[in-house]
C-alpha cells in the first residue's frame, strides 16, 4: 500500500530521506519519470509519478500566486493612502511654517 501524499512535488518521504527521480524501464510506462523515496523502494514508501506531480505543484504555485496578487493590490490601496495623508501633512506644515514666519 503506498503512503499519502500532498499535492506537488514530494520533496521527502515519511522516513525522512529524501526523494530521487527515477525513469520507468517498465512496459507499461516506458520512460516515464517518477519520485521515489533514495532509502527504500516499497510501498510504504514515496512513490509518484513526475507529470501528475509537477501538474499539482503548478496549480499550487498558481494559487498562492493569486493569493499573493490579493494582498499586492491591498498594499497598493496602503501605500496610496500613505501619500494622501503625507500630502495633507506637507500641507499642513507649509501652513504651519508660513504662519511661524509672519
Amino acid at each position: 500500500m503506498a503512503m499519502e501524499l500532498g499535492p506537488g512535488i514530494p520533496r521527502r518521504c515519511n522516513c525522512g530521506a529524501l526523494t530521487i527521480v527515477v525513469t520507468s524501464k517498465t512496459r507499461e510506462n516506458p520512460g516515464r519519470k517518477f519520485y521515489r523515496c533514495c532509502a527504500v523502494f516499497s510501498g510504504n514508501h514515496v512513490f509518484k509519478w513526475a507529470d501528475e506531480a509537477i501538474a499539482e505543484e503548478i496549480e499550487v504555485i498558481a494559487g498562492k500566486q493569486a493569493s499573493m496578487e490579493e494582498v499586492l493590490v491591498g498594499i497598493r490601496e496602503e501605500i496610496s493612502e500613505f501619500k494622501k495623508d503625507i500630502s495633507e501633512i506637507v500641507g499642513l506644515l507649509d501652513k504651519l511654517s508660513s504662519k511661524i514666519q509672519m
